[in-house]
């Protein structure tokens, strides 16, 4: 990711104007959309070739039985955690317009990301306890744990992002309501992933 699209904060800055930072962000998460949809692809046509197409009511996926059931209950309280964070973050951002810090809103922004991460790391330690991991499990677990992992380790960057954007506005009140730029850019990365995740949950744990 460019240094540019994340540090144009101020006006004598010989970079990137923050329109072309956030045109170099879009041109990002459109990449970032890409390597996601092929994940997304090549699940879809694994289950076909395991299940069939369109999926019956009655399938098995997975077809083993023992496998354990993935925690939906869990899952749900911390995608709630994550969407709300989306919230978070923007009201955030509308404070740093009204000329305000938005400090409170970042942390709990990074509160919320944070305990998604580690709900997720329980989870995944509870389904390698349970006999589900990379290699076994056939593709289902193969699967599963590949789009989740690139998942999670976008949350987590995300989390690092938003704690780097607190710490310079704690540290410099960098972010003004005239410039912002990389406040907005976070925001825009904070989004895509969070609705990147509301797909993968439905896809997932629900269908």
């Amino acid at each position: 990711m460019s240094t540019a699209v994340l540090t144009h904060e101020s006006p004598s800055h010989s970079g990137a104007s923050p329109a072309t930072c956030k045109f170099g962000m879009i041109i990002f998460l459109l990449s970032e959309g890409m390597l996601f949809s092929g994940l997304i692809a090549g699940y879809f046509v694994l289950r076909w070739a395991a299940v069939g197409f369109p999926w019956q009511p009655g399938a098995a996926w997975p077809s083993d039985p023992s496998l354990p059931h993935l925690p939906v209950f869990l899952t749900s309280i911390n995608t709630i955690f994550l969407v709300s964070s989306s919230f978070t973050f923007h009201f955030g951002e509308v404070a740093v317009q009204k000329g305000k810090s938005g400090l409170w809103w970042l942390a709990l922004t990074i509160l919320l990301g944070a305990t998604f991460v580690g709900i997720q790391a329980v989870e995944w330690m509870h389904l390698y306890h349970e006999g589900l991991w990379f290699n076994k499990g056939g593709i289902y677990g193969s699967s599963f744990f590949v789009i989740t992992g690139f998942h999670g380790l976008h949350v987590f960057i995300g989390v690092l992002l938003i704690t780097w954007c607190f710490l310079r506005q704690l540290l410099t009140r960098c972010f003004t309501p005239q410039r912002h730029p990389a406040l907005a850019n976070v925001a825009l990365y904070w989004h895509f992933v969070d609705v990147v995740w509301i797909f993968l949950f439905v896809l997932l744990y629900w269908i």
